[in-house]
């Protein structure tokens, strides 16, 4: 599992920006209820443990808004090739 941080006032928006959502491969991200500062709903996640890490969401967000840090119980994607191969 991962722990995923949004920084609401960072970001434009599922509505107006959405790659988060686009781009997450197990589908986690819907706008929240709440605006931001900005005027926009940022994400939200929408069940956090099915999160596996991918980072797609955050390396390609382009206001920085996301952080995903990995937890002790997961393997890091590089110890993972080493072990398989």
């Amino acid at each position: 599992m991962s722990k995923v941080n949004i920084f609401r006032q960072s970001c434009k928006g599922v509505d107006d920006c959405g790659i988060c959502k686009f781009v997450c491969p197990q589908d986690l991200f819907q706008a929240c209820q709440e605006m931001n500062a900005a005027g926009y709903f940022p994400p939200e996640i929408k069940d956090e443990s099915q999160c596996t890490g991918c980072r797609n969401c955050m390396v390609y967000c382009p206001d920085f808004a996301i952080w995903v840090e990995k937890t002790d119980d997961q393997p890091a994607e590089e110890d993972e090739d080493k072990n398989a191969g």
